[in-house]
């Protein structure tokens, strides 16, 4: 049995939920609300995740973290819909790219989303009590940048510097699609199912710019036909009235 503790807007978990959906797995629901409740604080949480952060992959008992080991988890378990290349050079690549994923494009989108996403999610909480919020989290350098922010902000050179390196990002991304029709090579793999959630967070966050296809258009094509897959809206738009939403606790 699977179970995904997710949150609904989270890009790690989109990208889960698109793996899940494409072997056409059954799996449990479990809700994290992250803004304004903290569930990923519980102590009943951190026991299963000690990062503090969604998603987390239970499979029979068996706890999984971090999104992009869980896509290859799945992968490993689950083989008849496989999303790996067989090929060891485009399967290293696509590593590469889940990896510029997690330390390029979401470690960057964090630090524009401070101001413009998660700051008024929380503008009915003091300053003192955000601070108290984030040294709740127990690893060291989530809770030290996120006090820093409380405290200090995000600068708007900070917001610059993350948006260029985002951009960068996105020639670089570009450059292969007009070499290979997905970002591994020739086939479809994990490693388009890691970015492509961020492309929609990028518009969220009014950076249009990047995601304006004129300028980049074997992106735009790979964004075609990536959207048009039913896995997208299935792992993109769910409909949260139908998650199934359980007490651990109990």
């Amino acid at each position: 049995m699977l179970k995904l503790y997710h949150g609904w807007g989270s890009t790690c978990s989109k990208r889960v939920r698109i793996t899940l959906a494409e072997k056409g797995l059954e799996w449990e629901s479990q809700t994290i609300q992250s803004y304004p409740d903290r569930e990923n604080l519980e102590p009943w949480y951190l026991a299963l995740n000690p990062n503090g952060v969604v998603p987390t992959l239970d499979h029979d008992g068996e706890i999984i973290i971090e999104s992009c080991v869980i896509l290859e988890y799945l992968d490993d378990v689950f083989p008849e819909v496989p999303l790996r290349p067989e090929n060891p050079v485009e399967r290293a690549r696509m590593r590469i790219w889940m990896d510029k994923a997690e330390h390029i494009i979401h470690r960057n989108i964090n630090v524009i989303s401070h101001n413009r996403r998660q700051l008024p999610s929380l503008a009915h909480v003091s300053q003192e009590e955000r601070i108290a919020m984030a040294e709740r989290y127990p690893r060291l350098e989530m809770r030290e940048e996120r006090v820093r922010r409380y405290r200090h902000g995000v600068t708007q050179e900070e917001e610059d510097r993350a948006e260029r390196a985002l951009a960068e990002f996105m020639d670089d991304m570009n450059a292969q699609l007009e070499k290979t029709p997905w970002l591994a090579g020739g086939s479809y793999s994990l490693a388009d199912i890691a970015v492509i959630p961020y492309l929609e967070r990028f518009e969220a966050n009014g950076l249009g710019r990047l995601v304006d296809w004129s300028t980049r258009p074997a992106i735009g094509d790979w964004w075609d036909r990536m959207t048009a897959r039913p896995a997208y809206a299935e792992g993109m738009q769910l409909d949260r009235a139908t998650m199934q939403s359980t007490d651990p606790k109990k």
